[in-house]
């Protein structure tokens, strides 16, 4: 009874799907030079973002973090028209969300409103890409907000772990560099800093516009040809990275005084554009019931195991667990990694392994900001059209083609091990 009400469920999540998309197409079209991804909904909400390529590729290490606080203050510290209290106020009165972000390959300046307050929330999001005031009482407030924010994020042993495995596995390119700075760079970027990286940044051919909800392609089009246009057209060159090779086994211990080990573990990964990433997600997937089963429900060396691969211009494995039996754990969890690729998946296990992912997908759709998020990060990696046509790439994966791409990418490790010193005491790592 269970089983046929998944199936069910699965049937309907895909004939919402095909009327979605015979009513409700992505589109993209340039309006003014700038290019504009929409796909249009019927609920009465509407979340715009403008993304900026480039992310940790844009600055200096010594400027780290000055992307994410330029964008941050753009949208939150106030223009000449709606200065911060005034910016503020009109955000309460008409429930309209502005906040701004930089991360590892882009950042973005982002709109939420309800439809019938569209034009103030425009007006607002416009008026902040195009004349960020960055006052300096609003902006030395968002910087106390930006570096207590960095403390407590570092005081995360899983997001300490995150960060020093970034710096270790692509020391050399621009990853290594923490897009959220840290308190001895935050604390020295100056306003005419921000000034000057925003400037930098706000390019007809270095931006582009991802739309959601209930609106129409002459409305988007009216908008931008009245607020956007006067951006400024410089020349711009996406960047080019070369992704480390990660073929051999490596640690990387930081020693903490935590009642509980932290481990995490990166390997290479087929580019977001590669025919192989798809069915190497799939892979992953099952990866991840494997580890879960094997070593938290059955073996008890493990606390949620998870694996994935993180969609970026460098894509990467990631597998993260906690464990108080390191020494055994690191082992096992290769051991199950190795049996994998030899056994592979199946028919029936991959089926089922799809019908999670495309509900899964399904799911995050469901709220605008989710499809803006997931259109600008294909954009970014790939091109937008990319998490459109996800569903039906996976479903057309095979199970050749997902444990061939296990064998071809999962050949070495860089291992990270936070905790007590002792437990790792006289441990050698295995080669995988």
């Amino acid at each position: 009874m269970k089983r046929s009400l998944i199936v069910l469920l699965i049937l309907l999540v895909n004939l919402a799907t095909v009327c979605a998309q015979a009513t409700n197409a992505t589109r993209s079209f340039t309006v003014s030079g700038i290019k504009v991804i929409f796909k249009p909904s019927a609920k009465n909400v509407i979340n715009v973002r403008v993304y900026y390529r480039g992310g940790v590729a844009n600055y200096d290490p010594d400027k780290a973090g000055v992307e994410n606080f330029a964008l941050q203050a753009a949208a939150l510290c106030g223009t000449p028209k709606y200065p911060g209290n005034a910016l503020r106020d009109t955000s309460d009165k008409y429930d309209i969300f502005l906040s701004g972000i930089s991360s590892l390959d882009c950042g973005y300046i982002q709109l939420n409103c309800i439809s019938k307050y569209f034009n103030q929330g425009w007006d607002m999001f416009a008026d902040a890409i195009m004349n960020p005031a960055f006052d300096a009482k609003e902006v030395q407030l968002l910087k106390n907000k930006l570096v207590a924010a960095g403390k407590v994020e570092q005081s995360n042993s899983h997001n300490h772990l995150a960060q020093l495995m970034l710096q270790n596995t692509f020391k050399g390119t621009p990853y290594a560099v923490n897009p959220s700075g840290t308190e001895e760079t935050l604390n020295a970027i100056t306003i005419d800093d921000l000034k000057k990286h925003y400037s930098s940044i706000l390019n007809k051919n270095r931006i582009f516009i991802v739309v959601a909800g209930n609106t129409t392609t002459a409305e988007l089009s009216e908008k931008i040809l009245a607020t956007l246009s006067n951006m400024p057209s410089k020349e711009y060159s996406k960047p080019d990275y070369e992704p480390p090779v990660l073929n051999d086994s490596k640690l990387l211990i930081d020693k903490q005084a935590t009642s509980i080990s932290f481990i995490q573990a990166m390997a290479n990964a087929p580019a977001v554009s590669s025919p192989d990433y798809v069915p190497f997600r799939l892979g992953l997937s099952a990866l991840s019931n494997n580890l879960y089963y094997n070593l938290d429900t059955q073996g008890k060396l493990a606390l949620y195991p998870f694996a994935n691969c993180v969609p970026r211009l460098m894509s990467v494995t990631q597998i993260l667990f906690t464990t108080n039996q390191p020494q055994e754990a690191i082992p096992a969890v290769m051991k199950n990694i190795r049996q994998l690729q030899k056994t592979g998946v199946n028919d029936d296990w991959l089926m089922r392994i799809k019908n999670s992912f495309v509900l899964s997908n399904f799911i995050g759709e469901q709220s605008v900001a989710g499809v803006t998020d997931m259109l600008g990060m294909a954009e970014i990696t790939s091109g937008w059209q990319y998490a459109d046509d996800l569903p039906q790439l996976v479903y057309m994966a095979t199970p050749e083609q997902v444990n061939k791409a296990l064998n071809t990418y999962i050949n070495g490790f860089k291992w990270g091990y936070l905790g007590n010193s002792n437990a790792m005491e006289n441990f050698t790592l295995p080669q995988f």
